[in-house]
């Protein structure tokens, strides 16, 4: 497994950006139960790849990465106990489950793009699970709540790693700009990822969500062969 497509929670730290417009798909009939984040990353050395992200019922996420060709590169998936990176090597997929530092900074990287849904009080993701043991998720929001919506728009999120003299922090995101609709939740356009420990500092503009698209368990399944 070659040392690009292993290391995605640094591929997340490097400069992102977005070439192509922006939009949200805003036909939802009640709450969303799953979510389609479309991006594309833009690497260091002036290569783009797209990022093609799935998230459905709290508990399954996938993101693919994918070259100019559309052809998927890497997926890294998320399926409700573990969480791991399938790199497409011919003639068949190997898959590599993260853990420690690696598997939390990859995992709260994911769920992070999508706050409102992910981060919400009720029915929001289970941030009691195994992989973010000794790890402590924070939402930071707006003090005031936007006009008619009584909801604080995020401001940053925050994963502090815990231990016997207190807690320190490795992950910091924020939130830059959002679409300009708030409905079903306050959707981030433009985000800022920081590796407090390396310093590394990347952008990432979402151009476009779609709700509630229908998507099969399946998709969310880790396999090939598997490394630990």
């Amino acid at each position: 497994m070659n040392a690009p497509t292993m290391k995605w929670g640094i591929l997340l730290s490097l400069a992102i950006c977005l070439v192509s417009d922006t939009s949200l798909s805003a036909q939802i009939t009640g709450q969303p139960v799953s979510i389609l984040t479309h991006a594309t990353i833009h690497l260091e050395s002036a290569q783009s790849v797209r990022m093609v992200m799935t998230s459905k019922e709290q508990k399954y996420i996938r993101a693919s990465i994918r070259n100019q060709k559309k052809t998927t590169l890497a997926d890294i998936i998320y399926d409700g106990k573990a969480i791991a990176i399938v790199v497409m090597e011919s003639p068949q997929k190997r898959s590599l489950v993260l853990s420690g530092e690696e598997a939390a900074t990859n995992l709260f990287d994911l769920i992070a793009i999508n706050p409102e849904y992910h981060f919400k009080n009720i029915d929001g993701f289970n941030l009691n699970i195994p992989t973010f043991k000794a790890y402590r998720v924070e939402l930071q929001t707006e003090a005031e709540p936007v006009e008619e919506t009584e909801r604080h728009r995020p401001v940053k999120a925050l994963l502090y790693k815990e231990h016997d003299a207190g807690s320190t922090l490795v992950r910091s995101i924020e939130y830059m700009e959002f679409f300009d609709q708030a409905d079903p939740y306050f959707q981030p356009k433009k985000i800022s990822f920081t590796d407090v420990k390396t310093g590394d500092i990347g952008h990432i503009t979402v151009d476009k969500i779609e709700y509630n698209i229908g998507l099969p368990s399946f998709l969310f399944e880790i396999r090939g062969n598997t490394d630990k």
